[in-house]
């Protein structure tokens, strides 16, 4: 199979039925499950994690920037697959060494997350598969529409520093669809460093907070450093890691849902 990526500009080449794929983003990671490819998934990155407990015998075979090449050549892969923006540079050196690659971009939106998950499809033969999956993630954004308070909400996840998401993001669509606003939906840059003085002006009614995989502490030392710094006394809900960090379907079935039922439990 052919098709052109325009977001990269380039034509790619793909096979028809796909045996060996290595996934090196967790969205397209979870996506492969989702599709019923599981067998067929050979190697994935440090970073996938999703599906929880599925993965965990498949090698690594580098980070979500870095590739380990002679990991890679090893599993001897016919499709690897990438997302693009921070990926785009991984994904044009991937396709320089002759690899077959679907490269998909960041989702602007949930309705975003389902059209990924439908591209993959197509190119993998398995878009009645796709099709459903997504029939029944739509029933339930439908069941999850506007079910929280309309609170203000400051979003921050820890990637080495505080990231936040502006107003053209799948972050923000997630949000304003349940319900919640995110303070920062008038930005037009997508993701950035917020600055603390500012996210205090903007008086946030509630604290959305993602902390890094590797610093596993408890709950209240996260609300503790947050309000510290940020020198607010506003609710904080602590969110497992890669929640709303995390653009695969399970944005929608398992993050979503478990943001609307926490704050329904006051948690």
């Amino acid at each position: 199979m052919r098709f052109f990526n325009e977001f990269l500009g380039v034509e790619m080449e793909v096979p028809d039925r796909p045996r060996r794929i290595v996934s090196l983003a967790p969205d397209m990671t979870e996506m492969v499950f989702r599709l019923g490819l599981e067998d067929r998934l050979v190697g994935v990155s440090l970073y996938c994690q999703r599906p929880k407990g599925r993965i965990d015998h498949l090698p690594r075979v580098g980070a979500y920037l870095k590739v380990v090449w002679d990991r890679l050549e090893a599993l001897e892969p016919d499709l690897v697959l990438t997302t693009l923006g921070a990926q785009r540079e991984t994904t044009r050196q991937l396709l320089e060494r002759g690899y077959p690659v679907v490269a998909l971009p960041v989702p602007l939106s949930v309705w975003g997350i389902l059209e990924n998950l439908r591209c993959l499809a197509a190119v993998v033969g398995r878009l009645p598969q796709a099709e459903a999956e997504n029939m029944r993630l739509t029933a339930l954004l439908m069941d999850l529409r506007g079910s929280l308070p309309h609170l203000r909400v400051y979003w921050e996840v820890d990637l080495g520093g505080p990231i936040t998401a502006g107003g053209m993001t799948y972050v923000t669509d997630a949000l304003h669809w349940l319900g919640l606003q995110n303070i920062y939906a008038d930005q037009a840059r997508a993701y950035f460093q917020p600055d603390d003085e500012e996210t205090r002006r903007r008086a946030p009614d509630l604290i959305l907070y993602e902390p890094r995989r590797t610093r596993a502490r408890r709950d209240d030392h996260w609300r503790a450093m947050l309000r510290e710094r940020l020198r607010l006394d506003v609710p904080i809900l602590v969110l497992p890691h890669d929640s709303l960090a995390h653009y695969g379907p399970g944005l929608v079935d398992e993050v979503m849902t478990q943001i609307v039922r926490r704050i329904e439990k006051g948690e």
